[in-house]
């Protein structure tokens, strides 16, 4: 062994022996902050009834609004987006079935993997999940108005 990869090694060792200690610190803040919200009207509409442009709107709103809870670490209201955007693909997914027949395959696949990025964004906390389905979701819309 070299001198210098010897030095190296009691270098690192006597630095991590330094720094080790210190990582364990945990702070713990005991203040509790209470915060109120606005309860939003829209979150409660049930979407029965709604036709594929009110239910695209809809699911663009809540998959954009999943991707900023998501990233804001805000997990009830990233599961009620969640919850809202299965909704919407519940009463979608047949509708596009009968309106684009033969494409509607290609349609409900592309959609079926929108949501679930946004499935996985939520319950695996990955913020990545989200925006890949605020992307993707902007090009399936495209397939829809065509």
């Amino acid at each position: 062994m070299s001198l210098f990869t010897r030095a190296s090694g009691i270098t690192l060792a006597a630095s991590l022996a330094l720094v080790a200690p210190s990582c364990a610190t945990e702070v713990i803040d005991t203040t509790v902050t209470t915060v109120t919200q606005e309860t939003d009207t829209t979150m409660s509409e049930s979407l029965a009834g709604a036709n594929l442009d009110q239910l695209a709107e809809v699911m663009q709103e809540e998959i954009g609004a999943l991707s900023q809870a998501v990233f804001d670490g805000d997990k009830p209201a990233a599961r009620d987006h969640l919850a809202r955007i299965n909704e919407a693909w519940a009463y979608a997914e047949p509708l596009i079935v009968a309106q684009f027949g033969e494409l509607a395959d290609q349609i409900t696949y592309d959609l079926r993997r929108v949501v679930e990025l946004a499935r996985s964004a939520v319950e695996r906390n990955r913020p990545a999940d989200a925006s890949k389905a605020v992307s993707f979701f902007r090009l399936a819309v495209v397939s829809l108005n065509q």
